[in-house]
């Protein structure tokens, strides 16, 4: 590993619940006064401890990869790690209740200085070997959202569980899922009446046909005002199909880059990802820096995918900005959608939050609002 200066890096221990601390400098800080994070600028994982945009957490410089790889001594790292984890079995085969308690005052003093000295020690190396790239702003604010999403409990089944969304588990850049997560992405019709709002009422703000507002974006196209494919059935074809013939035919020809030209090709086209591709390198690099290595025939719709999911996590960003003190929350996020756990004692800026929703990069997208007391009862409303 290359020599460096000693930095200094905020791990807090709030990463276990009921924790309130951070060591940093090689010492343990037990409830620090807010102050104290202020002389700091590195931290290893998004905190509530921490003003989020004040800091470069390092999590994301991995990228999914796993942080003993940077470690001077990985089989001593390794070492210490089975000790932690085997702690945290033992509690649970023990059913000790952790409710109000930090896991980390049952591990023996030693064990749990080592653990987060090698964690720094790792670190250290981690941030001279992986400064941060071009898609960094976009991945803090994926990993900030995906964190205070992860720390809300969500009733599922009667049951209060949490959304856990692992921000490097896809190769376009979606959000997906992690094990033991609600999977909110992938639930069944009838699974969708257990998902029940902890306030009043689920509020979902869906882009309208975001994919191919995405492409009409990049291509220098204006926006139509109203649904994207009653547009389409109007425009393209004259009215001589419905609206549901027409949304199937334009992602037909979308997605198939062998597909036979149509009166499609007059509006939309599918050679504009070449703006973004390289084809030396098959990278392609989106507008929020993401470079994705990806084969020519699929790169049109990497780009659209991408591009899209982050301006859905950005906006999402924004929306959870304006929810700080609130009651409501973003509950989770689809790739094309947001769905808020709405109090009724909020629904006055409801407004405000849908036109966040809607303002891009390349204007205003236009979406649609619907409400419910599950997510199987969401029903379109008007604001």
């Amino acid at each position: 590993m290359p020599e460096h200066k000693q930095k200094q890096i905020i791990q807090t221990l709030d990463m276990q619940q009921k924790c309130n601390g951070a060591y940093v400098n090689n010492r343990f800080h037990k409830e620090p006064d807010p102050n104290f994070f202020k002389n700091f600028n590195l931290a290893w994982k998004h905190s509530p401890l921490l003003r989020e945009e004040d800091y470069t957490y390092l999590f994301i410089l991995l990228r999914g990869s796993d942080l003993s790889e940077y470690s001077q001594d990985k089989n001593e790292y390794e070492i210490c790690r089975s000790k932690i984890e085997a702690q945290a079995k033992a509690a649970k085969s023990a059913k000790i209740d952790l409710t109000g308690e930090c896991f980390f005052d049952l591990i023996p003093d030693h064990i749990l200085k080592k653990w987060f000295f090698l964690r720094d020690q790792s670190l250290q190396n981690l941030i001279d070997a992986r400064p941060p790239q071009e898609d960094y702003e976009i991945l803090h604010k994926a990993h900030v959202l995906a964190s205070n999403i992860s720390m809300q409990n969500i009733t599922f089944d009667n049951s209060n569980k949490k959304v856990l969304y692992n921000i490097f588990g896809s190769a376009t850049g979606r959000l997906t899922t992690k094990k033991g997560s609600v999977p909110v992405l992938t639930l069944k019709k009838e699974q969708r009446g257990l998902l029940t709002p902890q306030n009043d009422a689920f509020v979902e703000l869906d882009l309208n046909a975001a994919e191919v507002r995405m492409l009409l974006a990049l291509s220098g196209q204006e926006q139509p005002q109203g649904d994207i494919h009653e547009w389409v059935a109007t425009s393209v074809f004259d009215n001589k199909i419905p609206r549901a013939q027409a949304k199937t035919e334009l992602f037909a020809w979308l997605y198939n880059p062998s597909s036979s030209k149509s009166r499609l090709d007059q509006i939309f086209s599918r050679e504009i990802f070449r703006d973004f591709y390289s084809f030396e390198k098959n990278i392609l690099t989106t507008p929020f820096g993401r470079k994705l290595p990806v084969e020519e025939r699929k790169a049109q719709n990497y780009l659209l995918q991408s591009t899209t999911s982050d301006q859905v996590i950005e906006n999402a960003y924004k929306i959870q900005k304006m929810l700080c003190g609130k009651k409501s929350t973003i509950a989770f996020t689809m790739h094309d959608s947001i769905i808020l756990d709405m109090s009724q004692e909020d629904a006055i800026i409801l407004k405000d939050l849908k036109k966040t929703f809607e303002k891009t990069r390349w204007g205003n997208f236009l979406s649609t609002c619907k409400i419910g007391r599950t997510f199987a009862s969401l029903k379109e409303i008007t604001i």
